[in-house]
């Protein structure tokens, strides 16, 4: 019980701290995700742009990029959440499902679809959506003694690291400039300060 005090405190106060710096500041805790191990649950404190209830879209913005997000019904409406609103964004990237070339002319975009197993994902904290995600990026560069491929998104740069000997390859066939379409499972939370 006071191993989950002082982690909430230390949150807490790096959210508090977060909220006076110039830029936002990301956060994790650790979980297993099954075919890859452990990895971090990224907690974004993000300021909302504008809201689309009917939709279920939110519009975010952390520092210069902005996003929509696509949130599921399971948190409820969205009808007192408005521009200005300070939002907590948990997720976790799971294992990359697919990578390929872009359609010509195709911009950084994210697009979400319906809810998958959460078989793939182990020792969630609270209630968390298990959901698809389809990023249209830049690539960068893939590292294939690592793994790791870089691309610059509707969320900046990342990194992810690719286990699927058949989409490493399908990554390696990528270049430097190209838009492509990554897919990944995500753990997704949505919360109002």
């Amino acid at each position: 019980m006071f191993k989950k005090m002082s982690v909430l405190f230390a949150v807490s106060l790096a959210m508090a701290v977060a909220g006076c710096a110039t830029s936002p500041t990301v956060t994790s805790e650790t979980v297993i995700v099954a075919g890859v191990g452990p990895v971090e649950v990224e907690r974004l404190d993000v300021e909302v742009v504008d809201v689309r209830p009917a939709e279920r879209i939110v519009v975010i913005r952390q520092g210069r990029q902005t996003w929509p997000v696509a949130v599921p019904e399971v948190f409820g409406s969205l009808q007192n959440l408005n521009a200005g609103d300070r939002v907590e964004v948990r997720r976790v990237e799971g294992v990359i499902l697919g990578a390929r070339r872009a359609r010509r002319g195709a911009k950084p975009a994210i697009i979400y679809t319906e809810a998958t197993s959460r078989s793939s994902f182990q020792n969630l904290p609270e209630r968390f959506v298990v959901r698809s995600l389809t990023v249209t990026a830049r690539f960068e560069n893939f590292d294939p003694a690592t793994g790791v491929v870089s691309y610059v998104g509707p969320a900046g740069a990342r990194t992810h690291t690719v286990s699927d000997p058949a989409i490493q390859d399908d990554v390696r066939r990528l270049r430097r400039g190209d838009m492509v379409e990554l897919t990944f499972a995500e753990a997704f939370h949505f919360q109002k300060y």
